[in-house]
């Protein structure tokens, strides 16, 4: 049998290493990667925050005004 337990932490963790223990069976701990669902990328919180407060941005009708803002 297989059971998945996903988003736990590591007082869960330990405890189920115990009961694993007592009854001679096998536990595998898969790491996720450090981009998870509670922690957000940085861009992204930045586009949020674009939404909340645009006039914290700057904002162009043209393109090339844009471009030209961008390469100096």
């Amino acid at each position: 049998m297989t059971l998945v337990i996903e988003n736990a932490n590591e007082n869960l963790k330990k405890a189920i290493q115990a009961i694993v223990k007592l009854s001679d069976a096998k536990v595998k701990v898969k790491q996720t990667s450090k981009l998870s669902s509670r922690k957000k990328p940085s861009w992204l919180k930045e586009a949020k925050d674009m939404q909340k407060n645009p006039k914290n941005y700057k904002t162009y009708t043209d393109v090339d005004m844009m471009f030209k803002d961008i390469l100096q």
